[in-house]
């Protein structure tokens, strides 16, 4: 079975998927996935903290994927090393914890998966650079090609994607002000980004996280993107599940 949800941030949130709230979460196996949409949190110090919440994780009976958000420590987790796993690459961050990188394409369970992480921070002058802030939170002009390449060898075709933020068309997109000159010419913004991948791509169902909400909004194509924060939705019964979700 594979479950998705939003934003954990480490200890604020990651009670959502602790089985003592999460109970479903007490009959699920190694065969078994959770996936956040961003703001892991739980590789942020390097340490002592990290290390208390990542072997927790690796103690639950299922596997743990996240996308990257805006609210995880870039200098870190670019340590850990990469491999490949279900078609794609990862951080593989413990030995059932992964980081699903930018711009691949997982196929999990007989679907494919596309995962672009990465998010525009709205509070980034209360922060510092490499301490609580990286530039890496949106994509560089190389991950955006890659992304777009990887699509490419694909037909445009996945069955669903998974994104931090999210595509510039999308009501959300526009809640905060966004300033590119802090990132330099290398950087693209993630927004055209993922609003290319959403009008040139094939899919069935997209989710984000990052607005700290449960939503759906449906594309101009019809498409449903699902916002998550709270709620850990059954991708199986995901019919049945966008019922709770207020539509914006």
């Amino acid at each position: 079975m594979i479950y998705i949800t939003g934003d954990i941030h480490r200890e604020q949130d990651i009670h959502k998927i602790n089985p003592r709230e999460f109970t479903v979460g007490n009959s699920l196996t190694e065969y078994d996935y959770v996936i956040i949409c961003g703001d892991f949190g739980c590789v942020w110090d390097g340490s002592t903290g990290d290390n208390f919440w990542l072997k927790w994780l690796d103690s639950l009976p299922w596997n743990t994927l996240f996308i990257d958000g805006n609210h995880e420590n870039f200098d870190v987790l670019n340590t850990y090393p990469v491999e490949e796993y279900k078609g794609g690459k990862v951080h593989r961050i413990r030995s059932k914890v992964f980081h699903l990188m930018r711009g691949e394409v997982f196929n999990i369970d007989g679907y494919k998966f596309f995962t672009m992480g990465g998010g525009f921070s709205h509070d980034v002058n209360y922060r510092t650079e490499h301490k609580n802030w990286w530039k890496d939170e949106i994509c560089t002009i190389e991950e955006a090609k890659h992304a777009f390449a990887t699509l490419e060898k694909n037909n445009w075709e996945v069955d669903y994607i998974l994104s931090h933020d999210t595509y510039s068309s999308h009501p959300l997109a526009h809640k905060y002000e966004t300033d590119m000159s802090l990132y330099g010419d290398d950087y693209y913004d993630l927004h055209d980004c993922l609003e290319t991948v959403e009008k040139k791509t094939d899919y069935k169902m997209w989710f984000s996280g990052h607005y700290h909400d449960d939503m759906i909004h449906y594309s101009d194509s019809n498409k449903p993107c699902l916002t998550l924060f709270d709620k850990v939705l059954l991708l199986d019964n995901i019919d049945e599940e966008i019922k709770s979700l207020t539509k914006i």
